[in-house]
C-alpha cells in the first residue's frame, strides 16, 4: 500500500481508504473481519460517516487495537434517532452527537470533522456565524478534532470551500463518469493549488461502473454532478475504476465502500495488479464527453 499526503494536514494516508456506509447495518464480526482484514493490507483511512451507537461501537471494537495508528473522520450533519439516522444542521443536536463518537472511540480525538453532504442552498449558512462550521472550529480549538474537512456532492460547492480556506479536506465524488464534466479540472487545480487534501469518494459510481455488459442509470448522486444512461463496458473493472480515480490531480485517497470481505479482498487486487489490467485509456473513450 502507498501512503499520499493528504494536502497540507501532512497526514500520510494509504492511497485507498475505507468508506464504511456499507457496514452500518452488518453484524459485528462482519464489520470485524472487513476492518482487520484493511488493517492488514496497509489500510489506514477510515470514514464514519454516521453517529449511530451500534455501528460506532462496532467499529470501535474493531479497531480498539491499533486505534492510534490509524486516520480517523467523522461526520458532522447527522444524528441518532430511534437507532436510525436523521439529517440534521442544528449545532447543538451535532454537538452532543459527535462528542459521543469520539467518546466511543477512544482516542480522545478524532483526526478531521467533516461538514456531511453540503448542498448549495445551505452552505452559506452552514459556513456563517453559529453554523456547523463554528462548531467544527469549537471541536479543533478544543482538541477534539486535528483538522476540518467538507463533503459534497456538487464541485461548484467544492471550489467555494477550498478558496475559502476554511477546510483542509473536500470529498467529492471523483470518477470517471466524471471526467469530462465542466469545473470539475478546475475545482482539482484549485485543491492542488491551496494544498487542499482531496478524499475522492465513488469511485465505483455507486456500484453502477461494475455492473457490467449492463444498462444501467447514473445518479448524480454517485457520478458527481450527471444523470447518466449507459450500457458499462465489458472491461470495467475495480482496478481500473481506482487507478483512474488515483491518478486524477490532487487525489489523495479514494474509499470504496464494501460490505464484505470478499469485496474487500476485490478492492485490494488493486496493490499487485499490473500495468495492463491498470489500463482504463478503453473506459475513458467509453464515457468521454457524456
Amino acid at each position: 500500500m502507498k501512503l499520499r499526503t493528504l494536502g497540507r494536514t501532512g497526514l500520510k494516508v494509504s492511497e485507498i481508504g475505507l468508506g464504511t456506509e456499507y457496514l452500518f447495518r452488518q453484524p459485528k464480526q462482519t464489520v470485524s473481519s472487513v476492518i482487520s482484514e484493511a488493517i492488514k493490507n496497509g489500510i489506514n483511512y477510515f470514514d464514519i460517516v454516521f453517529n449511530v451507537s451500534n455501528y460506532i461501537e462496532n467499529i470501535s471494537t474493531a479497531i480498539k487495537n491499533c486505534k492510534d495508528d490509524i486516520i480517523l473522520t467523522c461526520h458532522l450533519g447527522s444524528i441518532e434517532q430511534d437507532g436510525k439516522v436523521r439529517r440534521s444542521r442544528n449545532s447543538k443536536e451535532c454537538e452532543q452527537t459527535i462528542i459521543n463518537t469520539i467518546e466511543k472511540f477512544g482516542k480522545g480525538n478524532i483526526d478531521i470533522v467533516n461538514l456531511q453532504f453540503v448542498k448549495e442552498n445551505e452552505y452559506e449558512s452552514l459556513i456563517a456565524p453559529g453554523g456547523l462550521l463554528d462548531l467544527a472550529k469549537k471541536l479543533k480549538t478544543d482538541g477534539k478534532a486535528k483538522f476540518i474537512g467538507l463533503s459534497t456532492h456538487n464541485i461548484s460547492i467544492g471550489q467555494k470551500a477550498v478558496k475559502s480556506g476554511n477546510f483542509d479536506i473536500i470529498m467529492n465524488q471523483i470518477n470517471i463518469v466524471n471526467d469530462s464534466m465542466p469545473g470539475r479540472e478546475d475545482f482539482l487545480k484549485t485543491c492542488k493549488k491551496e494544498g487542499v487534501g482531496l478524499v475522492a469518494i465513488k469511485p465505483f459510481a455507486g456500484g453502477k461502473l461494475l455492473q457490467k455488459n449492463r444498462t444501467v442509470n447514473i445518479a448524480k448522486y454517485q457520478s458527481g454532478g450527471i444523470n447518466l444512461k449507459k450500457k458499462i463496458p465489458k472491461d470495467s473493472t475495480p482496478i481500473k475504476c481506482l487507478n483512474y480515480t488515483l491518478s486524477q490531480t490532487a487525489v489523495s485517497t479514494t474509499i470504496p465502500g464494501v460490505k464484505n470481505v470478499q469485496e474487500l479482498k476485490e478492492t485490494l487486487a488493486f496493490l499487485n495488479a499490473s500495468d495492463e489490467e491498470k489500463d482504463f485509456s478503453i473506459l475513458i473513450k467509453e464515457f468521454k464527453n457524456n
